[in-house]
């Protein structure tokens, strides 16, 4: 049932800061992808598009990773441009390998809508809400997944912030529905879970990996339906109206919404009755 609320006055505890060496190891990936000539030449999001349009070089890779920091750590001050490059990776899933251990069972299991061969795993870069280099994971439809990476490395140049990106199965209760809540309440960040529309009625985009959810805390689901705003989540209470001007809410100005719109993405912000402002899909 969903739980009417009234907006808070609190905010969460986040900040803004941003670490001098993230910034020197955005610009190193900049240079490595764009050139140094057109890096100087150029405002970032002209280089940002140009890094995005490169990735088709990486290809598919294996899911297996035995890199010292996975999905959710904090990478260390030092690493290189290759070795940032290194964590923008798509790969297969299949029957018993690391990534399909972690799901089986949870997130995924046999179904007649989507092939396990259909979806990809992304390992992807992004700065958390300390200005810190964070690992995260999303899994989405191979259709998607060269545009996941592309949205990720420019919103990864732009220096967008998201608290967390880790795979549903991380917060998983039993039971599909109940572990997105609890991922939402943690404001991971998250893409597939074969489960239904928040609605019920039919299954969601998410099912079929083609839906992300971005910082599910100051971008909540909110229903108009009976003519007054209703929501799921009392950490978002501060966050309903969309014009306080808190840090990490998605409008039309956003970073990404405008960069999630360029790669043909739909926003839920956009949708008429039913607003979910943390969700972009693509067909």
């Amino acid at each position: 049932m969903k739980k009417e609320n009234t907006c808070k006055s609190t905010t969460p505890p986040t900040r803004k800061r941003k670490r001098r060496h993230g910034r020197t190891l955005r610009a190193a990936v900049l240079l490595i992808i764009c050139g140094a000539a057109f890096f100087f030449a150029e405002p970032i999001e002209a280089a940002a598009e140009s890094m995005a349009e490169s990735t088709a070089v990486f290809g598919e890779q294996e899911a297996s990773n035995p890199d010292p920091f996975p999905a959710g750590s904090v990478l260390p001050e030092g690493l290189s441009a290759e070795e940032l490059l290194g964590y923008f990776t798509i790969s297969p899933i299949t029957p018993g390998d690391a990534v399909y251990d972690r799901i089986n069972q949870k997130s995924w299991q046999e179904n007649p809508d989507i092939g396990l061969d259909e979806l990809r795993y992304c390992k992807l870069l992004h700065y958390n809400f300390e200005g810190q280099i964070q690992v995260g994971e999303l899994i989405v439809h191979q259709s998607i997944a060269e545009d996941v990476r592309s949205i990720f490395l420019e919103l990864f140049a732009a220096g967008y912030q998201i608290q967390s990106m880790r795979l549903i199965d991380e917060y998983w209760t039993g039971d599909p529905e109940d572990s997105d809540t609890a991922s939402v309440d943690a404001n991971n960040s998250s893409a597939f879970c074969y489960r239904p529309a928040t609605d019920g009625k039919k299954l969601s985009k998410h099912a079929y990996g083609k839906a992300i959810d971005i910082n599910p805390q100051q971008n909540p689901y909110v229903s108009y339906a009976s003519g007054f705003p209703r929501w799921y989540h009392e950490n978002a209470n501060a966050y309903i109206r969309r014009d306080t001007g808190l840090p990490h809410v998605i409008t039309h100005e956003d970073t990404a919404f405008l960069v999630f719109s360029k790669y043909g993405f739909f926003w839920g912000g956009d949708w008429r009755v039913q607003k979910d402002y943390q969700h972009f899909q693509k067909e």
